[in-house]
């Protein structure tokens, strides 16, 4: 089993781009049986792109060893802490665990250096808070994704009316949320949790969806004022 790390990006499609074309979903993929172990190296990972990791259950970062200039000692600590999870139960199909932990954090290094860097959004894409969720929500992550993506693509906006855009779109698709809140906590029974877990896990991954949906497009009309702002070029005769 394994859960997905998700960051919702918004991929404008040119510089001069007045709609809102969204760029296709970035997906980590990374076994649960090591998961507590290695979230932390992800976790430092992102902060050095500026953003934050969030727990799917509880919505709390997660934290990671901030000795040294990069993450080479939260790599380190990520490998050992493995280590011992895959000594009481080892990977599938008899793979080896050095390599199966290997396999993870490269994984986690080609997915963050994939990720534009938060100075760059102005100019290529704008980032929201990622968001942690288990491979059962992704379906009903995904309706909800989708919901509110189609309510906003493609709709001329200014920096004044950019927020009222994103709020109106969470309003028209807040049936299609109640759903799939309903519809994860059922999803989640699969991990074995009682229902009120189960329901705690669903409500808080939805409202940082919800909180990752708004930074976007705070970050989006942040970029907008400043292009409004911006003196227009003019074209050579």
């Amino acid at each position: 089993m394994k859960q997905h790390f998700v960051t919702l990006l918004l991929v404008l499609a040119s510089a001069n781009a007045s709609a809102q074309p969204f760029g296709a979903r970035t997906m980590l993929h990374t076994p649960d049986v090591i998961s507590p172990a290695v979230l932390p190296y992800l976790a430092c990972l992102y902060a050095e792109r500026g953003l934050s990791l969030l727990r799917a259950a509880d919505g709390t970062h997660v934290t990671y060893d901030k000795s040294g200039p990069d993450c080479a000692a939260a790599r380190t600590k990520a490998k050992a802490d493995a280590a011992k999870l895959l000594a009481a139960k080892p990977p599938p199909a008899g793979q080896d665990s050095g390599t199966f932990i290997e396999q993870a954090l490269d994984d986690m290094d080609q997915y963050v250096a994939s990720l534009p860097l938060q100075q760059q959004a102005a100019a290529t894409a704008v980032i929201g808070i990622p968001v942690t969720i288990e491979d059962e929500v992704k379906p009903a992550y995904e309706r909800y994704d989708d919901c509110l993506k189609t309510q906003v693509s493609g709709s001329p906006v200014t920096s004044a009316t950019t927020m009222a855009k994103f709020n109106e779109a969470m309003k028209v698709c807040t049936s299609v949320r109640d759903y799939a809140v309903a519809e994860a906590t059922k999803a989640l029974s699969a991990k074995g949790w009682d229902e009120p877990t189960r329901q705690r896990a669903a409500e808080t991954t939805f409202a940082k969806i919800d909180e990752s949906w708004l930074a976007m497009g705070r970050q989006y009309q942040e970029m907008l004022a400043k292009r409004e702002a911006a003196p227009a070029v003019k074209k050579p005769k």
